[in-house]
């Protein structure tokens, strides 16, 4: 194509470099230049893949040639982001019946977030938005809940983090608030 796009440090990689015209079948090559570290350029199908393995922006030729030996080139440019990291890295526990909030949020990558719940569940009550990060609700059942966020950047790149939320039981509230005066030898009673 005429420009390839970015990656993501960690994940996997794949694009196909194609050629038109000319004689025959094609071979593949880098005539000049670097590919970003961790990616390979297979010679005679074209596909640019592996797993990129450090954040760079990296200038490269790419030059196809024919049976007959001709040849055409294209010069690119893919640019490497850091891998993503979703944060924070723990979330604080909550209790029944209390309202929750917590945000989890995501660096490196490239272009906006989503985020989603790619294994385990939230606590009985909590939902995560898909675009804020925030997960809140008001829990609904006492118990330790493990699942894992995941936050997807604007390529399709993604990063994970497990969590485990425990959810204590409501508190143990004594009523009333007090007990009203007795009087000397006065039956006395109070529930």
């Amino acid at each position: 194509p005429s420009s390839l796009p970015s990656g993501v440090v960690g994940n996997a990689y794949s694009q196909t470099i194609s050629a038109a015209g000319g004689s025959g079948s094609y071979t593949f090559s880098v005539s000049a230049g670097t590919l970003p570290a961790g990616l390979a350029l297979n010679a005679s199908s074209g596909v640019l893949s592996g797993t990129p393995s450090g954040a760079a922006a990296s200038s490269f030729t790419v030059t196809a040639t024919d049976s007959n030996g001709a040849t055409g080139a294209r010069a690119y440019s893919v640019t490497i982001n850091a891998a993503i990291s979703v944060n924070p890295a723990s979330l604080p526990g909550g209790t029944v019946g209390s309202a929750y909030s917590q945000t989890v949020s995501a660096t490196g990558g490239s272009g906006g977030f989503s985020y989603s719940i790619s294994a385990g569940a939230l606590p009985a009550g909590l939902t995560l938005n898909a675009s804020s990060g925030v997960i809140s609700g008001t829990p609904t059942t006492a118990a330790a809940s493990s699942f894992t966020v995941r936050a997807t950047d604007g390529t399709g790149a993604f990063g994970t983090r497990a969590y485990t939320v425990t959810i204590a039981a409501a508190p143990i509230v004594v009523n009333p608030t007090s007990l009203s005066a007795a009087t000397v030898g006065t039956a006395y009673s109070q529930t």
